[in-house]
């Protein structure tokens, strides 16, 4: 079998060697077309008669790629124009960000939801729609879109909007089927906060290469895409390359694993019903509250085209490295809180004398989220929770094994407090954080209590086997 190969400049994915690959197959004579987007080229095989290559050339010119060889881009852009817009477009997000948080906006939540309904678990998807939810799944749907659109700019309106609405179908029935599974089998898999810590990281550097891109802040990454691998999309290719449906539907119910704390929320309720259809009605109810801000954010990315969306899509490029940056942050947080070696553990000699803490857990977090200890002491953490349904409803502190769902009202947990170090604990997203600081008997630092209640249970303090011990209750 002989070979015809043509040199193509502007394929960056394995769309655009699908989409090469099937146009071009329709050309009499050819027998297979192989697309290699990676060295710039189409291998065109045949038997005896020569396919007429300027026929073939028409395709390639017409799907909107150029003939030649690709041109080998540089790391930075010359003009410093580019950089100087992108700081200033960060500026003033970040202006408008701070302002909002000087108001009392909080990502955390809106709503005080008290009560695990199917009308509840719609409110918290509608608030977390527009909230953290936003932050980790709409700024990586945001990402994506704005990225698509670029590419297919002459494609209409419904077209671009179109996987938008898959992704939602996709998210809906991937939540309710998973959450069934929850309600049944959740309590037997759990995600530690370092393997959250991980996933919220990955999810943050897809989501600054996909900045990278829109921002144009580097040609040679601009090259750079994420896709289904080739062989996964190859049975399902039609018009636009890798089924945007397929795509869109699978990858709106992968969105069930991303770490939102409403999600994370949401996903220990289910867990406690113990029943398949409870635990998949909650989870599509929550999903179902997500769709208009995620599809609004669709709308938006699918409407605009010409100048004004050249400029829009920089924008938001600005915008989702900025969201790509505050989930790395996250995630660090999250895969830093530690286990059991970022404390000293007890001496084995533990006081009967009771330490009290008091806490209080709201939309925006952890009030305060700063304590000092004694150590080798029975320790009460009191949380009073009023919204069991935020983002910092799921509490979590490694290092003396709490991985809690606050229930409103006090949540009282008790430990022993270790010898030395520090108790680090945070929300399930590591939005929200604190840390509890264990003052060694030598340093003489005061220690920063609540008022204490005292419990003798003998006149002789208590030798144990282990250093640390979790118990917890909810006080009504």
């Amino acid at each position: 079998m002989k070979k015809l190969t043509i040199d193509v400049a502007g394929m960056h994915c394995k769309s655009c060697e699908l989409l090469l690959e099937r146009s071009i197959r329709g050309v009499e004579n050819v027998e297979k077309v192989h697309a290699n987007q990676s060295k710039g080229t189409v291998e065109v095989s045949y038997s005896e008669t020569v396919p007429d290559e300027k026929v073939i050339e028409s395709i390639i010119e017409e799907n909107g790629y150029k003939l030649g060889k690709e041109a080998k881009l540089p790391w930075f852009h010359s003009s410093p124009k580019k950089y100087l817009e992108t700081f200033l477009i960060a500026l003033a997000l970040s202006i408008i960000y701070i302002v909002a948080k000087m108001s009392g906006f909080s990502l955390g939540g809106f709503g005080n939801f008290t009560s695990p309904t199917l009308t509840v678990a719609f409110l918290v998807g509608v608030t977390a729609g527009v909230s953290s939810c936003m932050a980790l799944v709409g700024g990586l749907i945001l990402g994506v879109s704005s990225k698509w659109n670029e590419e297919h700019i002459h494609a209409s309106k419904w077209h671009r909007f179109e996987p938008h609405l898959y992704f939602n179908i996709g998210r809906v029935a991937g939540f309710g089927i998973l959450g069934g599974l929850l309600g049944i089998f959740g309590s037997f898999v759990s995600l530690s906060p370092f393997a959250i810590g991980v996933l919220t990281v990955a999810t943050g550097l897809i989501m600054l290469l996909l900045g990278i891109n829109l921002s144009e802040l580097s040609p040679r990454l601009s090259r750079v895409s994420i896709t289904l691998p080739k062989f996964l999309g190859a049975g399902v290719a039609n018009d636009w390359g890798v089924s945007k449906h397929i795509t869109a539907l699978s990858t709106g119910a992968l969105t069930f694993f991303l770490p939102c704390g409403f999600t994370l929320a949401m996903q220990a309720y289910a867990i406690t019903t113990g029943s398949f259809t409870t635990g998949a009605l909650t989870m599509m109810a929550f999903a179902l509250g997500t769709a208009p801000g995620l599809l609004g954010v669709g709308w938006l990315t699918s409407s605009l085209s010409g100048t004004i969306a050249k400029r829009f899509f920089r924008f938001m490029g600005v915008l989702v490295l900025l969201l790509a940056l505050f989930n790395i942050s996250n995630g660090y947080t999250l895969m830093n809180l530690g286990g059991s070696m970022k404390v000293v553990p007890s001496t084995g000699i533990v006081s009967d004398e009771f330490q009290e803490i008091r806490m209080t857990e709201w939309d925006g977090g952890y009030t305060p989220n700063v304590f000092h200890i004694k150590p080798n002491r029975k320790t009460r953490w009191i949380i009073n929770a009023t919204n069991p349904y935020s983002c910092a409803s799921q509490l979590t502190a490694p290092s003396i094994g709490v991985s809690k769902q606050l229930e409103q009202g006090e949540n009282v947990i008790e430990f022993i407090s270790p010898a030395s170090g520090t108790i680090r604990f945070s929300c399930s997203m590591g939005m929200y954080s604190g840390k509890i600081i264990v003052d060694s008997a030598e340093s003489g630092v005061k220690t920063s209590l609540a008022p204490t209640q005292t419990t003798a249970v003998s006149d002789t303090p208590t030798e144990i086997a282990h250093s640390c011990s979790t118990v917890s209750r909810v006080k009504k």
